[in-house]
């Protein structure tokens, strides 16, 4: 076992590996085509391009993550139910994310935004805690429409300091 899973309790690691995965971050189950021809290549590009930016979504997909990240670092009180999506409700209780982000808090001790990764999409978003004890990667998705309710929600295992 790896020093970064010990930390963790298993209902932890459940919980967030599996029990969050979601479409925003899944690989499109569809096979790949065969090569079109030259006139029908230009429909095919415009399938192809990232979706239109959506400033509602992403000032949405901001706010979540800042209500997710106080909470886990004990400035603010857990977000209710409502700012998640009922697929996660369904996989996820309050008490269950409370437990999970309190475990890694304490795991990790305490953090500050190193970095945002930006995907090609107004949904979803990656993250770098750089915490006491470790760097921290941590995935957020929104739904696609309003109200932008939390549908998945990935803290990796820490890269921990030496």
């Amino acid at each position: 076992m790896s020093r970064s899973t010990r930390r963790w309790s298993q209902p932890a690691l459940f919980i967030l590996a599996a029990a969050l995965a979601a479409p925003a971050f899944a690989a499109d189950p569809a096979p790949a085509a065969a090569p079109a021809p030259a006139d029908a290549a230009a429909p095919q590009q415009q399938q192809q391009q990232a979706p239109k930016p959506n400033p509602a979504a992403e000032k949405a997909l901001g706010q979540r993550f800042q209500s997710i990240f106080a909470a886990f670092e004990g400035k603010a009180a857990l977000p209710d139910s409502k700012s998640f999506s009922e697929e996660f409700n369904k996989q996820v209780t309050p008490e269950q994310m409370k437990e999970v982000l309190q475990q890694v808090h304490q795991s990790v001790g305490a953090c500050r935004v190193a970095a945002q990764m930006r995907v090609p999409t107004s949904y979803a978003s990656g993250y770098l805690l750089q915490c006491d004890k470790a760097f921290v990667p941590m995935d957020i998705a929104v739904e696609e429409k309003a109200p932008y309710r939390i549908h998945s929600l990935l803290i990796r295992p820490g890269y921990w300091k030496k």
